[in-house]
């Protein structure tokens, strides 16, 4: 049995998806469509950078999305995939959730663009004060952290953004609560804390006011339903309603992503491949950690699809 995962913000990388582009006419329609949906050159960011405007989360996410989606339709087109057939599960990282409801037939690609774009737009601008920060904290398990933050009496906000794998736990909040948090983490064991170039503090409390607005947006669009089951990264369990993804969608800008009990999930359903489709391969790094039962594959290069054989 197979999954097929999508990468979230951090995974951008200045000419990513050009080797795509250049080769194949499905990824050149994708990313056509897009600039015209969005009135903007995004494929040139794309492209030719440059890397500190691609980094920015109001041009990383839907640049992501785009490329994820480009790379997809090549794989369906050249490979003859027909994915309600080739895999069980899809699930995404974050912003790569919203990749995932499109490979459903969930969105389709104008309304998953244009929320993904008005997604970075919003968690942008979200920390104006320039008070959070986002800090992976390495060496303690999910547990352990969640001890320290119901001792933790600091004030400010707190709270666990990612469950990214065992032993690798993204806190996020204010910068002096987070501080004085990834101190305490190091005196009970952390190996290390690495504090993350993001542009606010994702995945808390912080971004209610991003959450809200998204939720409206949401509402205005048409879901369809699902052709295959997509795991949310609020509930870490395969949704095929498609009333649900949209509380679900606003309620992950405030909510942990658990990424870990996703990969669990699939490991516990019968899993045996997951294909990570999309730039990078950080999240087939997880995968590794997470377990040793299901093998991973990263496709983003056309060299890649080899792998889906």
């Amino acid at each position: 049995m197979n999954s097929i995962i999508f990468p979230g913000q951090g995974s951008q990388y200045v000419g990513m998806g050009y080797d795509w582009y250049k080769n194949y006419s499905e990824a050149k329609k994708i990313f056509n469509e897009t600039d015209k949906i969005l009135k903007e050159p995004l494929s040139n960011i794309i492209f030719k950078g440059p890397e500190d405007f691609l980094t920015k989360t109001n041009n990383a996410q839907p640049a992501i999305l785009v490329v994820s989606i480009a790379i997809l339709e090549v794989i369906k087109s050249q490979k003859k995939i027909d994915l309600s057939n080739f895999c069980q599960f899809v699930a995404g990282h974050s912003l790569g959730e919203y990749t995932a409801l499109y490979a459903s037939g969930v969105l389709d690609f104008e309304s998953v663009v244009k929320l993904v774009k008005y997604r970075g737009e919003l968690m942008n601008k979200s920390d104006k004060s320039g008070k959070g920060k986002m800090t992976a904290i390495i060496g303690l398990k999910i547990n352990e952290i969640e001890k320290i933050l119901k001792d933790f009496k600091k004030e400010g906000v707190c709270e666990i953004a990612n469950d990214n794998s065992e032993g690798q736990v993204v806190i996020s909040g204010n910068k002096e609560s987070v501080d004085s948090f990834k101190s305490i983490a190091k005196n009970n064991g952390a190996k290390l804390a690495i504090d993350l170039k993001v542009s606010a503090p994702f995945h808390c409390m912080l971004m209610e006011e991003a959450a809200i607005k998204m939720d409206t947006e949401i509402n205005k669009i048409s879901f369809n339903q699902c052709k295959i089951p997509v795991i949310s990264n609020v509930k870490a369990i395969p949704c095929k309603n498609s009333l649900e993804f949209k509380p679900l969608l606003s309620q992950q800008i405030t909510k942990t992503v658990k990424w870990r009990e996703t990969i669990i999930l699939m490991e516990n359903r019968g899993v045996k491949k997951i294909f990570e489709i999309g730039p990078g391969n950080v999240l087939g790094r997880l995968v590794k950690k997470i377990t040793k039962n299901i093998e991973c594959f990263s496709i983003q290069n056309p060299g890649d699809m080899d792998n889906l054989e």
